[in-house]
Order: C-alpha cells, then structure tokens, then sequence
C-alpha cells in the first residue's frame, strides 16, 4: 500500500470518527412501555427518591432554612471556701447548719483557700483552672545542692563538679563545688548557684490536697449572637434574679437553665471512674465543657443551650508518662533588702470550654437550591428503569433497536425501521 493510499485510508478514519462521534447529537425518543416489571422499579425509585428529598432533605436537615453560626464570649466564677490540714491538726472536719467547724486543740491546724487562692489565672479566656493540690517551696537566691533524683550530679570531688556539662534540666549553675546532700548524707551531690532550696518532687502528695473542692459551684454565663438574624442571647432566662441564680443548681432535667455548676457532678459525668477522678484531684486533669446551640428562629425567638462534659486528657491507667495537669508559678516578697519567693507547683483541674452550634431561620434562597438538587435526582429512576429494560428483560435487544435509530440511513430505509417497529409492537410484558 503506497503512502497516499495510507494517508486517504486513515483520513477516512479520522472523518467517519468525526461524524459518528463529535459531529452527531442523541435526543430522546420517547417510548412507553408496557412492563410491570420495569414500571414497579421506576416507581418504588421515584417514592425513594422523593422520600429523601421530603423527609431527610428539606424537613430533617431543615433544607428550607439559612444558617448561622454564633459568635461567643464566656464568662466564669469559682465559688468555694477549702482548706487543707497542718501538720498539727487533727483530721476530723463537722458540717453544722451549713457551716464548718473544726473540732482540734489547736489553732494554726489547717489553712483556709478561697476563690483568690486557688483560681489561677483570676480571668482567662474560655477556661478554668482549678487548683486541687500544690507543693510549695520557700526559697531565696543562694547556693545549695542539686537534687540528684531529677538530675545526674552526684559526685566525689570538687573535681567532678568542675567536668559538668549543664543542661536544661538543672536547677541553677554548678559552682564546682561537691557537697553533701541535704535530703541523704551518704551522697554527694554537686552544689549550685540558684533559688535555694531546690524544689523537691513529692509522689502521691496529699498533704496539700485542697479538701470540699467536689462542693465548689461554678458559675458559667455564655452570651451568644447570630448577627445574620440580629438575635442576642445568653443561657439564662430572661427573667431570671439574682437570687434565683444564687440558689439553683444546674440538673439536667430538673433545673436545665440554671447557670450554677456543681463540681462534683461536673466531674462524675466528665470521669465515671472514682479511682481516676482522685488521681484527677490529686494530679491534675482537664475536662471539656461542651455548650452547643441549636436554634430555630421559625419556632421561637428563644434558644437554650445544651451542657456536656467529659474528659479531655488521657486516663492516668493509659497515660505511661506526663499525666495530669500541672504549671508552676512564684510569688515574690522583699524582707531586709534580701529577696524571697513562695514556688508553688500547682496540680488541679482545666476546664475548657468550647461553644458551637447553629441557628436556622426560613429563606426562599436554600429551599429553592435544595428542592432543585433533589428533582434532578429523579432522572436516576429513569436511568434504572432503563437499564433493566435493556438487559433483564425477554426481549430486551427489541427495546434497545428501538431506543436507538441511526439517522445516517436513507429516509425510505429510516421510515421503514419506524414502521416495523411501531407502538402496535409493544404487547405487555410481566
């Protein structure tokens, strides 16, 4: 085959592809047909799809409405009086008409904590942190010994102290300078320049363990907007006093709308687990309080939030290391011209608390764009119903001949193919 007669063979190909292909259009060819079978799908498909466009479209998923998400600000209260027992006090504490009484011969047996001891910080963004439990360290800018449980610097000499690499985890500067230490005579630790006396870490600590901390309230104020709808509202009735609010406790069902908390009841729905809410208590933990808005403006002008709680941190019985809760933090005093400070370790319980949601109100604008996207889900009824015409059917090869005609042919040759297949040919099938 010379080369022109290739060229002329393959553009031969190219054209017929152009023509059948690019060059051509389908457009239906309406046909009805007579099948039980084929017209029982079609129409179980046509009330599914309607169904969900009805039931799950418009009316569950409130297809008809325009949405809106809050904007937030939260404000918080601790209230609470707890106390934790001296080394002198006797460990028995009497509740009498509402108020304590410590029954000790002492005086100085335990130490009062209010709302500005143990809310740290006084005001922080959508959170609480609640302090449980703490060790405290008295110290003042001197030398002394390293602690040689948190860090490698015991020693035999002053010259192993003058080999010391320094690394984060040291308290202060080596001197190099080899003692003995304050806490065990038999080691020899380095000495260093620091806030002396170096904090000690105590395990299970439960001298300093904030008792009555489970009846403290906390009290949750949570304004929201929808700028969208130009609605304000808070979770608290609208004619609510304070001295409805100073006597309430929030319950779920018996007292939804009371903004007061009680503690112990945030921390059992938080923590089931008693074992891990004492850990919690004496280590710290975090818990997230979930305020979620879900308003329709179509009903009421009116919205109350939902309260959920739980917790948000790792359980210590899964946790292999840095559990808890715990930041440290100082307070300094001048006396004689010597600077002091109080090192407190504070363990205690974050709350965190998240606001989401949405409000809906009616509009043409979402309706109308999901009434549409859901008819146009009707053409898969026919593409179904087709589909079994074609291919489950006795005489399925009839029905695609007579879906499909080629307007290539010859307009006697294309009349005579309606002809023979005209209406009167389509007997009822089951």
């Amino acid at each position: 085959m010379s080369s022109a007669q290739k060229f002329r063979t393959y553009f031969g190909y190219g054209r017929q592809f152009l023509t059948n292909s690019l060059l051509s259009y389908s457009t239906i060819r309406e046909a009805k047909i007579h099948s039980k079978r084929v017209s029982l799908v079609f129409r179980l498909f046509q009330i599914g799809i309607i169904s969900y466009i009805i039931g799950w479209s418009i009316i569950y998923e409130k297809g008809y409405q325009l949405f809106d998400q809050p904007r937030s600000t939260v404000t918080t209260k601790v209230k609470g009086l707890g106390y934790t027992f001296t080394d002198k006090g006797e460990r028995e504490l009497r509740l009498m008409n509402q108020k304590f009484r410590f029954k000790t011969p002492f005086k100085d047996d335990f130490r009062i904590f209010d709302t500005a001891d143990y809310i740290i910080p006084p005001v922080d963004y959508n959170s609480i942190f609640l302090m449980t439990n703490f060790v405290e360290t008295r110290q003042t800018q001197s030398q002394c010994d390293e602690n040689y449980k948190d860090v490698d610097c015991e020693c035999q000499n002053d010259t192993d102290c003058s080999k010391i690499v320094l690394t984060n985890s040291w308290n202060g500067i080596p001197t190099g300078n080899c003692i003995t230490s304050s806490t065990n005579e038999s080691i020899k630790v380095c000495e260093i320049e620091s806030w002396c006396p170096v904090e000690r870490e105590i395990k299970n600590n439960e001298k300093n363990l904030i008792q009555n901390i489970e009846n403290f309230t906390i009290f949750i104020k949570n304004d929201v907007t929808f700028e969208r709808f130009d609605r304000k509202l808070r979770n608290i009735l609208p004619n609510t006093t304070n001295q409805v609010i100073s006597k309430c406790i929030y319950h779920p069902i018996n007292d939804p709308y009371c903004p007061i908390f009680l503690v112990k009841d945030v921390l059992n729905e938080a923590e089931p687990n008693e074992q891990e809410r004492k850990l919690m208590m004496m280590k710290g933990g975090v818990i997230l309080v979930s305020i979620n808005w879900k308003c329709n403006f179509d009903k009421s002008r009116l919205c109350f939030p939902t309260f959920k709680f739980s917790r948000f941190d790792l359980q210590f019985n899964k946790a292999s290391a840095a559990s808890g809760f715990n930041f440290r933090f100082a307070k300094y005093l001048e006396v004689n011209e010597t600077m002091y400070r109080m090192l407190i370790k504070a363990y205690g319980l974050r709350f965190v608390i998240d606001v989401s949601g949405e409000g809906g109100k009616f509009n043409f604008v979402p309706f109308l764009i999901n009434l549409g996207a859901g008819l146009g889900l009707l053409s898969v009824a026919s593409i179904v119903a087709d589909f079994v015409l074609l291919n489950f059917t006795s005489r399925k090869k009839f029905y695609r001949e007579l879906k499909e005609l080629n307007s290539n042919l010859d307009e006697d040759s294309l009349t005579s193919n309606i002809r023979s297949k005209s209406f009167t040919d389509l007997k009822t099938e089951n």
